[in-house]
């Protein structure tokens, strides 16, 4: 009975727990950010470059698309206004995967952030729009290209269409793409909640549910609107009719203080007479 539980238990890990390429990494870089341990056993080394920016914006987002060690990785990023790259000696001939990591944290809908990407001078991806890619701000977006080469690996961020080039970081395998895990998917937005959902659209606002307007007592108030700042919109005030009710009341209290004490002194001094 406990080999079969055992069994079971093992089938219930994640198959994450069962990849590990850390024997296989030739350069690994957390572009924008410090050295840190991701997904698989890889270990990212700390950016070298000093081309254009880097930023942590991206510490906003969760990435809930990608493995929860690589969030770090996609939380920063190095930009730059012109084309930058990456140079990854590589000693030996043969077939390698690069890994290329993005996510989108600034802008908001597609084509406003297009680009290319360059191994040796050579165009791999085109028009990159990684809002698109990803499924929106805040996702993560995987690219990996297989190659057979030997020597120096030339990873160029290349101005595109829109914006700026940018990276969020990078791993370079040794061997195909055999027993790589998958890449993020695609976030995407279920039709019930998608962006342009208006929970409102066929309702009627009525005047009663209308946000009140408070107005600075020093700022001038439009005559023609002055009603809207009122406690009523009728003639009378009802705060004002209790402010009447308090003045009135106050003389009669303060006057029975006075005579009960007086009352009772009298009526002692008669009693004992």
């Amino acid at each position: 009975m406990k080999p079969l539980l055992l069994f079971l238990l093992l089938l219930l890990l994640p198959a994450t727990s069962a990849i590990n390429l850390s024997n296989r990494v030739i350069s690994a870089v957390n572009c924008g950010g410090p050295e840190t341990l991701g997904a698989y056993g890889i270990l990212y080394s700390e950016d070298p470059s000093d081309s254009g920016v880097s930023s942590d914006a991206g510490r906003a987002f969760s990435f809930s698309n990608a493995e929860d060690r690589d969030v770090e990785i996609y939380q920063t990023e190095r930009w730059s206004k012109e084309s930058f790259s990456y140079e990854i000696p590589v000693s030996e001939d043969g077939d390698y995967v690069i890994i290329l990591k993005f996510s989108e944290v600034y802008f908001e809908r597609p084509d406003q952030k297009v680009f290319n990407v360059k191994i040796n001078s050579k165009t791999v991806v085109k028009n990159l729009d990684i809002f698109e890619k990803s499924g929106g701000r805040g996702f993560a977006h995987d690219i990996y290209i297989p190659i057979n080469y030997r020597g120096k690996i030339v990873i160029e961020l290349a101005k595109g269409a829109n914006d700026n080039p940018k990276i969020n970081g990078f791993v370079v395998l040794r061997g195909g793409l055999e027993g790589l895990p998958e890449p993020p998917e695609k976030f995407v937005a279920s039709e019930r909640f998608r962006e342009d959902f208006d929970m409102y659209e066929n309702d009627i606002i009525e005047e009663y549910v209308k946000p009140q307007v408070i107005q600075d007592s020093s700022s001038e108030v439009d005559p023609e609107s002055e009603e809207m700042f009122t406690a009523t919109t009728g003639s009378e005030n009802p705060f004002e009719q209790e402010s009447s009710m308090d003045s009135l009341l106050l003389p009669v209290i303060s006057a029975f203080i006075i005579i009960i004490p007086v009352a009772y002194v009298f009526q002692m001094r008669y009693a004992h007479d």
